[in-house]
């Protein structure tokens, strides 16, 4: 059995996508706090709503070869940039990188992340309970 095939390792799998991509944003944003007119950047939060409106369709079962297969579930995340407007604070050369504020996304970031992969241990072992396995 394939753990990528269930949904909830899917909308997980989507999850860390997305936590991934958004580190790098913000690494760059913190990389680039001392280069003139840059303007920093980040990632628009996860819709849940549209992550569980997309894998909802189910795959019909095909027991006979004149059955149409029907339309498999997309199930790829792309990540999209948020558009930002004027920043509260501007440096001389025209920068608009704050640190205090991206330290703050990074924080925010870790605990997400922390979360996502304990999510992801817990149901691995409740799994591994329910073929017999101990949890282990």
């Amino acid at each position: 059995m394939q753990l990528g095939k269930l949904t909830l390792f899917k909308l997980m799998g989507a999850r860390m996508e997305y936590l991934s991509e958004r580190q790098k944003l913000l690494s760059e944003n913190i990389a680039n706090a001392d280069t003139p007119y840059y303007r920093p950047s980040d990632l628009k939060p996860m819709d849940f709503q549209s992550i569980l409106r997309g894998d909802q369709r189910i795959k019909m079962a095909v027991t006979s070869q004149a059955h149409l297969p029907g339309v498999p579930a997309q199930t790829t995340f792309r990540a999209e940039k948020a558009a930002f407007g004027k920043s509260f604070e501007t440096a001389p050369n025209g920068n608009q990188v704050v640190l205090e504020e991206q330290m703050m996304k990074v924080a925010d970031l870790q605990a997400s992340y922390q979360l996502a992969t304990n999510l992801y241990t817990k149901n691995v072992g409740m799994l591994r309970m329910a073929i017999g396995r101990g949890g282990q």
